[in-house]
């Protein structure tokens, strides 16, 4: 959806900030009919430098990154270059816990470059695209950098949480993530209008759906899992492999929206490769859910 709001000339300051703001409007309604939005307001309350910090960084930062990017090169290269993403996580690990996290799990390190693997072969198979090579080793700097502060701002506002105690819900924590970084958003929404003018009516809609898909379900989904295994540094990877999967929903989605060709041999074993590190990390995962039921 990125690419295609690209490919419409949408400036990527609209995107990033409207999405955010969409996305926000539908988890407050959400929270309010739970009664779970003055919960939440009280603990921003607490300590508002954190989550205004942290939003910047997650919601701010890493998509200004990620919007920018989809201007220099093509969906599939972003998606792909973003799955290191999964290696920043574990490595970054030592520096951030100080109990058995730190542990850097050998295994888990071993499948996520297996991952990286597939998606190279996948990025082969589509080289010889209309960017220019100045385009894309920008569009890449870009992904790297998004790719190791998003881990980075994932794992640090799960340690705050969990140093005092707060009793959040997956998404009380996306929207105070989001209410934090609105000063950063409507900052991006005065740029937006001075270098384009108010967005036309193709961005508003696709600006919509990437927050209700990637914003509501996809940030809330994944934050409900990596909560659950917060204290598992194995599994926490094993949950951020999972986002090898957009790269082939992305392919999927150009093909049919913008008339991108299928990957070739190159980019289907790499594929095949990025499934099976998959299942091989749901593995012992799926033996630790069994073993934690049978007890």
């Amino acid at each position: 959806m990125n690419s295609f709001i690209s490919a419409g000339n949408g400036h990527w300051a609209w995107t990033v900030s409207l999405r955010t703001i969409f996305m926000l409007l539908i988890l407050l309604v959400i929270l309010q009919v739970k009664k779970q939005l003055l919960p939440l307001l009280h603990i921003l309350k607490k300590q508002p430098g954190v989550w205004l910090f942290w939003g910047s960084i997650w919601f701010g930062v890493v998509y200004v990154l990620l919007t920018a990017a989809a201007s220099l090169g093509p969906g599939w290269l972003i998606a792909g270059v973003f799955q290191f993403t999964i290696v920043a996580g574990i490595l970054l690990s030592p520096f951030l816990y100080k109990d058995s996290r730190a542990k850097i799990p050998v295994r888990a390190l071993l499948l996520s470059i297996l991952i990286l693997v597939g998606i190279a072969l996948m990025q082969w198979s589509q080289r010889n695209g209309s960017f220019s090579d100045t385009q894309l080793i920008s569009c890449i700097i870009l992904v790297l950098l998004a790719a190791i502060v998003w881990p980075l701002a994932n794992r640090k506002l799960m340690l705050f949480i969990e140093e005092h105690d707060h009793q959040i819900t997956a998404m009380q924590r996306v929207a105070g993530t989001a209410i934090g970084s609105l000063p950063a958003m409507l900052l991006l929404m005065g740029y937006g209008y001075t270098e384009a003018g108010l967005p036309a009516e193709p961005q508003l809609l696709a600006t919509l759906v990437i927050a209700l898909c990637s914003g509501v379900i996809g940030c809330v989904l994944f934050f409900r899992a990596t909560d659950m295994v917060r204290s598992d540094s194995a599994a926490l990877a094993a949950v951020e492999a999972t986002q090898s999967i957009e790269i082939l929903s992305t392919v999927v989605g150009e093909v049919l929206l913008l008339g991108i060709a299928w990957p070739n041999l190159y980019g289907n074993i790499g594929m095949l490769l990025i499934m099976g590190g998959l299942i091989l990390y749901s593995i012992p995962a799926r033996k630790r859910v069994l073993c934690a039921t049978e007890l």
